[in-house]
């Protein structure tokens, strides 16, 4: 079975855009953005006008080539990229923006804390590991 390991050459290396240090993937879920409608998808997916109108009618489009995911930066910490697959099959990516957050699927931006949550209990939660008692 020649070529076992033909496929390590295939693996893409990502890169931070503030230090130019390479990035590690976190095993992080991948959150698809989503797209409404006709003139949305034509210009994001890059279809012909008939196709978005007939991706369009069928309801919200999952665009399954872009995602957000979580990547580890050495020097400036983790960081939430969005990563879109080209038709070669090569990925590229950049730092999510607020309108791709909006775009995702069932999330909540990491950088906001969540609103149900009260005050005091997100600040005790971010005292790493310093219990009350051990303060008095």
């Amino acid at each position: 079975m020649p070529r076992k390991r033909k496929g390590r050459n295939k693996i893409q290396h990502f890169y931070c855009p503030h230090c130019e240090s390479r990035l590690w993937r976190m095993n992080s879920p991948k959150h698809f953005l989503f797209y409404t409608g006709a003139s949305e998808i034509r210009q994001k997916v890059r279809v012909t006008l008939a196709s978005a109108i007939f991706l369009a009618s069928k309801g919200d489009y999952i665009d399954t080539n872009s995602w957000i995911e979580e990547f580890y930066c050495s020097r400036d910490g983790n960081l939430w990229m969005k990563v879109t697959r080209k038709t070669d099959g090569t990925q590229s990516t950049n730092l999510a923006s607020q309108e791709d957050w909006k775009r995702t699927t069932y999330t909540i931006q990491p950088n906001m804390p969540n609103p149900s949550v009260s005050e005091f209990t997100y600040r005790m939660s971010r005292q790493n590991g310093i219990r009350y008692y051990e303060k008095l």
